[in-house]
């Protein structure tokens, strides 16, 4: 019995241990340790992105806040050279203008991401310096597209960066017609249209001494009298070695000629100021003809109907002159001399544009009576010519006139300059200071027409001398304003001496 137990455990155990090692042996033998995946496994891009904002400091230096996914380096590119590896730097330009700025990160899995923007940082300033009433602005900006300068008085100055750095309105120069203290505002804009402004007192003026005198000569001896504003001093120098401190000084001269004469004055600021005047003194001989243009308004190679001479103030060609200074043969007489602006002004005076006067091509002819010259029978209508002289030489000017009723008066100006408007002559004061010689014609009433010659007209001569090279004959007749009070002129003449 005992046999058959042990038997039956012997089959038992057997058994069990092949079913263990058929077990065994499905096992694989390759099997390594689970480890979890790593690295962008899905592909997803990591982002960056920046702000730049000005710090409160100063509009050079600007503030950078970095917004990225999974960065762990930076590296930032400012667009001027500069560059930075933190992530939110703070960066100082040291130039003002349109810059565009990079970054780039680095995420944990070495991918990388960009982000880019222009940025326009600004520095807005000035500096300025004072003569007189006159400031001097030194603009130091940088980095702007557009300056509105406001001086503080009322008057502005604009500047576009197309206008370059040479434009007067960048660095202005402003002139303040008081002593008060001025706010003077600039106002500077971006390339990217933020505007920045600096304010600064502008005080200690001074109002500026503005220098002139006048002057009358007998043989050498000349006379001079001071006639500047806001003067404390004098100082003349009359050119031939000699000088004064005197304001009202009296000078007699060694030789005849043509002195340049300087007066220097100075303010309260003690800043100086100059004038030059050409003061002839013992008579000038002259050295050419003065000419006047057909001073008798003749029809020349039959153009008859232009009504244009050189009396015009609207040139349409060129007079030709010889060596004399005379017309050549071949030149029409028509305009040489121009105004552009006195007409102008005459047209909105008068509301008409017939400025030009009537010549003998206009009709200014009656049978038997000969030419009859030019007319004024038109409120607008002057007598107008340039004509190159000498200084202090000692002219006569002659003109022949007949007006057709009484109290049409003609006022006949030697200009030393060429106005743009009456205004300039209409007071006395306004003459002695613009014209070398004036007269007032009211002798020439003379209705009649019977008589073949000129003997109905009047003649009237002065005399003057110019103080510059170039006088205007200048002759208006304001009550001459219809055909029944014309006035008619002829045989209008400078006369050299010696000539």
């Amino acid at each position: 019995m005992f046999y058959k137990l042990n038997k039956k455990f012997n089959t038992s155990f057997a058994l069990i241990f092949m079913m263990l090692l058929g077990f065994l042996s499905c096992t694989d033998n390759g099997y390594e340790e689970f480890v979890p995946p790593t690295g962008n496994i899905n592909d997803i891009q990591p982002t960056t992105l920046f702000t730049s904002s000005t710090s409160a400091d100063s509009n050079l230096e600007l503030v950078f806040r970095s917004y990225s996914t999974d960065a762990i380096s930076y590296a930032w590119d400012f667009g001027d050279g500069g560059s930075s590896t933190e992530a939110n730097p703070d960066y100082t330009y040291t130039t003002g203008g349109l810059y565009k700025v990079n970054l780039t990160t680095t995420s944990s899995d070495g991918l990388i991401a960009i982000d880019s923007a222009q940025v326009a940082p600004i520095y807005a300033d000035y500096s300025f310096s004072i003569i007189d009433s006159q400031v001097t602005f030194d603009n130091m900006s940088t980095g702007v597209s557009s300056l509105v300068w406001d001086f503080g008085d009322g008057s502005t100055a604009s500047w576009e960066a197309a206008d370059g750095l040479t434009d007067p309105n960048y660095s202005p120069v402003h002139t303040y017609a008081t002593a008060e203290t001025f706010d003077v505002t600039l106002t500077a804009t971006t390339f990217l249209g933020k505007e920045v402004t600096v304010t600064k007192k502008v005080e200690g003026l001074v109002l500026a001494a503005i220098p002139d005198f006048s002057f009358t000569t007998s043989s050498l001896t000349a006379s001079f009298t001071d006639a500047s504003l806001l003067a404390i001093s004098y100082s003349w120098n009359f050119g031939d070695g000699n000088t004064s401190t005197d304001q009202n000084p009296v000078h007699t001269f060694a030789t005849r000629g043509t002195y340049d004469v300087t007066l220097t004055i100075t303010n309260s600021a003690n800043v100086p100021r100059s004038i030059t005047k050409s003061v002839p003194v013992g008579g000038v001989e002259p050295t050419f003809k003065a000419i006047v243009l057909n001073g008798t308004a003749d029809d020349f190679q039959n153009e008859t109907g232009d009504n244009a001479d050189a009396w015009d103030m609207t040139p349409n060609s060129t007079v030709k002159l010889d060596s004399d200074g005379g017309a050549t043969s071949d030149s029409p007489y028509r305009a040489l001399w121009y105004n552009s602006d006195l007409d102008s002004w005459l047209d909105t005076a008068f509301g008409d544009n017939s400025e030009q006067p009537g010549s003998s091509s206009d009709g200014n002819k009656f049978a038997g009576l000969g030419d009859r010259g030019v007319k004024i029978n038109e409120a607008s209508r002057r007598l107008y010519q340039v004509v190159t002289v000498e200084v202090g030489v000692e002219y006569t000017f002659t003109i022949d006139s007949r007006s057709e009723a009484e109290g049409v008066n003609t006022e006949v100006f030697i200009l030393n300059n060429e106005i743009t408007t009456e205004d300039t002559i209409n007071t006395e004061d306004q003459r002695d200071k613009n014209a070398d010689a004036y007269l007032l014609i009211d002798n020439d009433f003379n209705s009649s027409k019977s008589s073949s010659s000129n003997d109905t007209f009047t003649t009237n001569t002065f005399t003057f001398k110019p103080s510059t090279t170039k006088v205007v004959i200048y002759v208006r007749a304001l009550n001459a304003i219809d055909g029944s009070n014309e006035v008619f002129y002829d045989n209008i003449d400078i006369i050299t001496p010696g000539f």
